[in-house]
């Protein structure tokens, strides 16, 4: 039998979410931040690498770590640093 995915706790996921548990975490993740054990950063970056993956998806030719910005010079001649 092969592994089942966890959440970050360690725990099975879950993808009904319990009362006072984010509801749409739940359906996309199988966990939220009020799972015990998980930090609230953990969900936002959870978020963050969901959409990402979305975006690559949708459009594969703008797949780039959009945390990134690939001409720095880019950035400061926008934005007049």
């Amino acid at each position: 039998m092969a592994d089942q995915p966890t959440a970050p706790n360690g725990r099975p996921l879950d993808h009904t979410a319990r009362v006072g548990h984010s509801t749409a975490a739940h359906r996309a993740h199988g966990w939220c931040s009020a799972c015990p054990g998980i930090e609230p950063d953990t969900e936002l970056v959870a978020w963050r690498a969901r959409d990402n993956a979305l975006h690559a998806a949708a459009d594969p030719a703008q797949a780039h770590d959009p945390d990134s910005c690939p001409d720095p010079r880019a950035e400061e001649v926008t934005h007049g640093r």
